[in-house]
């Protein structure tokens, strides 16, 4: 009984130790599945101006001088850099509609974006970069606009 008692303890024993020290601490950083941002490269379009002031599919009224656009599957509320691949010229604009439905473009921007990205003066549509920025708490350093109309943002060189 006594030999019983003892294997059973030092059994225990070495299972307990062995699962201790079996167990790995594992960071919480490698735990959480890493986001992957939006990044497409295709054709963007504008809306005409006689959607103005009709309802976007998130409820807001559209305004042909907000930097907004439509897209298919971003979520509204999220901001993306739009990038002109002709002339370098990009702006920011946050999602609050649906579309385009023309499958040949990945978005459709305000009048005013499509303005600084030098769209409206041509063919009505451009080449563009399409890349999904972080929520509007997490800092940008540039601002959504240039200070002239038609300008586009260039980007920094650091």
């Amino acid at each position: 009984m006594q030999k019983r008692n003892l294997l059973l303890f030092f059994l225990l024993l070495v299972f307990g130790l062995t699962e201790s020290w079996s167990q790995t601490i594992i960071s919480m950083d490698t735990l959480m599945p890493t986001r992957e941002w939006y990044y497409r490269e295709g054709k963007a379009s504008y809306y005409s101006n006689s959607f103005h002031g009709r309802k976007t599919a998130n409820g807001e009224r559209y305004n042909k001088n907000k930097l907004t656009a439509a897209h298919l599957t971003l979520p509204f509320g999220t901001r993306v850099k739009v990038t002109n691949k002709k002339t370098g010229k990009w702006v920011i604009v946050i999602i609050n509609d649906r579309g385009p439905y023309n499958h040949k473009y990945l978005i459709d921007l305000s009048y005013r974006a499509a303005k600084h990205l030098g769209m409206t003066n041509g063919k009505g549509w451009a080449k563009v970069v399409i890349e999904e920025l972080p929520p509007k708490d997490k800092p940008w350093p540039q601002k959504h606009v240039p200070d002239l109309p038609g300008q586009g943002l260039k980007k920094v060189e650091e």
